[in-house]
């Protein structure tokens, strides 16, 4: 494994990083605390992809905070991965682009990570819940930058799917550079209380890391100035490369325009409502000047969108104030790779509505006051811990309070039994954002067509802020709904017009006519900004339109399908997920081998329900041998997932003592076309159904329930806290079902999945 980390990196390990790649080849769970810049991503990316399948999982899940890093830390999982030719796939909202989470490395966001484990995917259709489930229960999960997430939603969130990870031998990574010990500590004692193992590594000597050696940052005290643009001006004259960095967004718009009158030198403005493609290539732009081997001038201003996902570095750095977590991160983009550097931190303006926003007050002022004590000092590696320690411990040992992790696992179950989107959301971020476009009259458009816009995604707090002003303005709001009459209406959704600030709520995209864009300066509420865009254009259909496989659906006897879905099992999967199935068979207490005919038995037998007599007679039977597919293509067909798990009941019963390894395995058949099915109609199994039963798998007639009046499954869920191992079981489960059985039903092969 060292001799491929130095193949792939063309450098050797630190000492931190190849203790910490034994750990995770060990099947350990990690917390790592390391300095910024010091190489986090390798200890997670290079074990794996020489483990693979082998003493580590089949697929590693490496969740980050922002969509920057998931496209930076992605294009590293790319270059080490096709060492050994591995599939990655990089996945956020912006583009999301595994429709299965079937290939070998996703990087994604935490949320999209979070909603395909609570069953819900975030970009992808609903009914798929339960194959996704199936990816993140079972891999090797790794959560970067845990410090930027909401302590009592997003970083709980974390904890709960690393502790259960953990507890069913599937490794998690926790990692970040400012972690107080509090909450190492904490987090250690609640995994292994759990049953899980996890070892801490944090770097003690920053001298080892090459880009740290030689590098000193001096911190500038200037807490009692306000950041304006007549101070960069002054600064920029002995320091034609600079890095500014605010706290809102309206902050670093005003900064920007002021300056941009003051002085005839580029500058780039960067934050967080900017168009993807417009942030895309300010980012380029930033890295042009700021990366390895830049140009020698430019300026940058930005929010704290700076502060991870970018490697570039600037010898002078000036920033508002933030929380001392947030001030690390953006001093690491301070003569980054060695040297000397400054960073200058400047106090915040008292004319501001709130000062401290987007942070606590309690926070910021803390900070002040430790570098006030401080005084102008140099920040190495050992001052940072010790900051973080006494100004974030309170604060987070309030948040680890076990009443508020147990909270946050009830609302993660809850999250599951809904299928709610929002509450995914909800679990994760504390910013409640929502989607908004522009378009001077939207009443002109279909809603399809007002769909099609480009959004860009605001804090609906910070809208209904807005609301007041827009008003001033004779500006209009807009919200897209679904239609309430659709049986009476041909369009799906409807424009409801928004009067008043209280109808602004998450999670629902809006329009606005009489306010503007600029690709220079982003997302304005008023009516005019340099180049200022008033209508977005919609998409062309089939811009963005997903690739799709054109599956050949062929007349197909019962038996045929059922042989060739347990070949396609056999074959495809059985063989990927051998060390995921290894371990829950270990966990519950079977031999290896005869807990893969339980799921061989489940997947040969999942369409049990198509032996049904109405379904039969409606898809064209014609009382000889039973179909599973015709050539045409029927509508109407009873729905037959809920019966073939109804049908199996008796025998899946005789086989599991453990209720809820039975559970996993009834549910896995019941949801094999839609997670949320809860109830089965009326069904009789055609006579002699016994003979093709038979003829597939070994299963005593006086076990199958023949024939039920319409009902309710008297098992519909798996509890996500109380039942978590059966919960992850699953989601293997119906992963491996529903593969087998689409890739059977299409008659596609294994690699087709990745360009659905």
């Amino acid at each position: 494994m060292i001799e491929m980390f130095r193949k792939l990196t063309k450098n050797r390990p630190y000492d931190y990083q190849k203790k910490a790649m034994e750990l995770i080849y060990e099947n350990r769970s990690l917390i790592v605390r390391a300095p910024t810049g010091s190489g986090k991503t390798e200890i997670a990316l290079i074990p794996f992809i020489y483990g693979v399948n082998d003493c580590l999982p089949p697929q590693l899940i490496y969740s980050l905070p922002t969509r920057t890093l998931v496209e930076s830390i992605g294009e590293r999982a790319v270059k080490y991965a096709s060492f050994k030719k591995l599939r990655v796939v990089i996945h956020h909202g912006k583009k999301a682009t595994s429709s299965l989470f079937e290939e070998d490395i996703i990087v994604t966001t935490i949320d999209q990570t979070a909603g395909a484990y609570l069953s819900v995917p975030l970009s992808m259709p609903k009914r798929w819940g339960n194959i996704f489930v199936g990816g993140v229960a079972s891999a090797l999960t790794v959560f970067d930058e845990v410090h930027t997430l909401h302590p009592e939603k997003g970083l709980q969130t974390t904890i709960a799917m690393a502790m259960q990870s953990a507890k069913l031998g599937f490794p998690s990574i926790i990692m970040s550079a400012t972690l107080p010990d509090v909450f190492i500590r904490t987090t250690k004692e609640r995994i292994e209380k759990n049953g899980g193992k996890v070892e801490i590594i944090d770097v003690e000597d920053e001298s080892e890391i090459k880009s740290r050696k030689n590098r000193k940052i001096e911190v500038v005290n200037r807490t009692d100035e306000v950041l304006t643009a007549d101070a960069i001006k002054r600064e920029v004259k002995d320091n034609p490369k600079l890095a500014v960095v605010v706290n809102t967004v309206e902050r670093a718009q005003k900064l920007y325009q002021e300056l941009k009158e003051k002085i005839d030198r580029s500058v780039i403005l960067l934050h967080s409502r900017f168009l993807e493609e417009d942030r895309n290539s300010k980012e380029k732009a930033i890295e042009e000047i700021f990366g390895k081997g830049g140009r020698s001038e430019g300026i940058v201003i930005s929010t704290q969108v700076i502060e991870v996902g970018m490697d570039i570095s600037s010898p002078v750095v000036l920033s508002e104030v933030a929380p001392i977590d947030s001030l690390i991160q953006r001093a690491g983009r301070c003569a980054r790779w060695g040297g000397k550097g400054e960073f200058h931190v400047f106090g915040l303006p008292k004319d501001a509505r709130n000062p401290y926003a987007p942070y606590l007050k309690e926070l910021v002022e803390s900070t002040i006051s430790e570098i006030n004590r401080m005084g102008t000092f140099t920040l190495d590696w050992q001052t940072e811990v010790e900051l973080v320690n006494k100004i974030l411990s309170n604060h987070f040992e309030y948040f680890l309070d076990s009443t508020i992790f147990w909270r946050r696992l009830g609302e993660l179950s809850r999250a599951v039994y809904e299928g709610s989107k929002p509450a995914v959301e909800q679990n994760v971020r504390e910013v409640f954002s929502c989607d908004v476009t522009l378009h001077e009259d939207p009443t002109s458009l279909n809603p399809e067509d007002v769909l099609a816009l480009p959004r860009l995604r605001v804090d609906a707090w910070v809208l209904r802020g807005k609301f007041k002003r827009l008003m001033e303005l004779d500006a209009k709001i807009y919200r897209i709904a679904e239609n309430p009459v659709l049986d009476d209406c041909e369009n799906k959704y409807v424009l409801e017009r928004v009067r008043d600030s209280e109808d602004i709520i998450p999670f629902e995209l809006y329009v606005l006519s009489g306010v503007c864009y600029s690709p220079e300066i982003g997302l304005v509420f008023d009516e005019n900004a340099p180049n200022a865009i008033k209508s977005f254009e919609p998409a062309k259909r089939g811009d963005n339109a997903e690739r799709s496989i054109e599956f050949r659906i062929e007349r197909e006897t019962w038996v045929e399908h059922a042989r060739k879905t347990l070949h396609v099992l056999d074959c495809y999967l059985l063989p990927r997920y051998h060390y995921t199935i290894e371990k829950f068979a270990e966990y519950f207490g079977f031999d290896f081998d005869e807990f893969i005919s339980y799921i061989r038995c489940i997947t040969s037998l999942h369409d049990l329900g198509k032996l049904n007599v109405y379904w039969q007679e409606k898809v064209g039977w014609g009382g000889k041998e039973p179909l599973a597919h015709s050539n045409s293509d029927v509508k109407g067909l009873p729905p037959h997932a809920t019966v073939s798990a109804r049908a199996l009941q008796p025998y899946l019963e005789s086989v599991f003592d453990d209720e809820d390894l039975f559970k996993a395995f009834y549910l896995a058949v019941a949801h094999h076309h839609a997670p949320w099915a809860r109830e089965y109609r009326k069904y009789r199994l055609i006579p002699n159904f016994d003979q093709f039963v038979g003829e597939v798998w070994d299963v005593p007639k006086d076990l199958i329930i023949d024939r039920d009046l319409s009902g309710r499954l008297d098992f519909t869920y798996l509890d996500i806290v109380d039942e978590n191992e059966a919960y992850r079981l699953y989601g293997l489960l119906s992963k491996l079902i529903r593969i087998s059985d689409r890739l059977a039903t299409g008659g596609i092969g294994y690699e087709s999945l990745f360009f659905a």
